[in-house]
């Protein structure tokens, strides 16, 4: 028999318990974080960005599987040190490459890319009859085109993805500044497939990183469906300013494709914190990740002055004042 005595205090143990459990989730839940802080930018070096010369893909390479995912011709392979990559071929290899390199440096959380020139894939019988990959890769293996290799580190677990102006309550500031991105590289292929959280576990806890998981639209025309261009200077070169206007505290940008809504406006205090990291990036520096992306000649030369260029529309707007400044684009 449960006298009164009893049962009290088994309801007081068990609201104990719920409120511990409680304690605990929230102390276990994971941070969500966009930017990271990568120190003094102008030390950074955008050649390598978040990637490492010992860490890069060494083949031969085996072949697990073709990717089917997205647009793009793609492969899941394992390279001679038993690591797992997302090769991917086709017209957006090297924007993806240079962009990372940029994200990275002004404090996004990007995955670790490379560009692979060429190499040798192994495969287990004859090569199969592949959907998109057949015309960039020979009957050998020999790769027939460069490939864009994207790290999978069983350590980072892929949680799916997340959309603009949802599921963030934290780190604004962050969100600005990947805004802002999009449109100083012309990523106009922003569609909310294209964001990836990523959670990674250390000896500080668990943070889910919320990241643009495909960078390969960049650097060419914004627009619709029909009307862009990707990696193509001319076109970069006539996009409309980053900038728009600055009115009050709302800085008004200028985007044009995919989730246009999310890429209308952002609050000065974001813009600002933008504009500050990207302040100590050189040409010298942006370059490089375009040299990254074996840009050459007047291609390098072009994207990174344009680039950088880009990025001081926006160092200049965040000093306006705060009645409306209307801006044109730069001659």
């Amino acid at each position: 028999m449960v006298t009164r005595t009893t049962h009290q205090v088994f309801v007081a143990l068990a609201i104990a318990t719920g409120a511990a459990l409680a304690t605990s989730s929230t102390a276990t839940a994971p941070s969500r974080r966009i930017l990271d802080d990568r120190g003094p930018v102008q030390s950074l070096d955008l050649y390598w960005g978040n990637t490492r010369a010992e860490r890069a893909p060494v083949g031969p390479f085996t072949f697990l599987s073709e990717n089917l995912g997205g647009t793009q011709p793609k492969m899941i392979l394992v390279d001679a040190k038993g690591v797992r990559w997302n090769a991917k071929w086709g017209n957006e290899v090297q924007p993806e490459v240079a962009a990372t390199r940029l994200a990275w440096a002004v404090g996004l959380n990007v995955e670790e890319t490379y560009y692979v020139e060429n190499g040798q894939i192994m495969f287990s019988s004859k090569r199969p009859s592949f959907h998109r990959l057949g015309s960039y890769i020979d009957k050998d293996g020999t790769f027939r085109s460069a490939a864009r290799f994207e790290r999978r580190d069983a350590n980072l677990v892929n949680k799916g993805t997340w959309s603009y102006g949802r599921d963030l309550d934290t780190d604004a500031d962050g969100y600005s500044t990947l805004v802002l991105m999009d449109v100083v590289m012309a990523n106009w292929d922003a569609k909310n497939g294209n964001h990836k959280i990523l959670s990674m576990t250390d000896a500080t806890g668990t943070t889910d990183w919320y990241m643009v998981g495909d960078y390969g639209a960049c650097f060419g025309k914004m627009g619709g469906l029909l009307n862009h261009s990707k990696f193509k200077l001319r076109d970069y070169l006539r996009n409309k300013p980053v900038i728009t206007s600055v009115n009050g505290r709302t800085v008004h940008l200028g985007f044009s494709g995919t989730n246009a809504s999310a890429h209308e406006t952002l609050p000065i205090e974001g813009v600002r914190l933008f504009a500050k990291r990207a302040a100590g990036l050189s040409v010298k520096q942006i370059e490089d990740a375009f040299r990254a992306a074996h840009a050459s000649g007047a291609e390098l030369d072009g994207f990174a002055e344009a680039t950088y260029q880009r990025m001081q529309e926006v160092i200049a707007a965040s000093s306006s004042p705060s009645h409306a400044t209307q801006y044109a684009k730069p001659l």
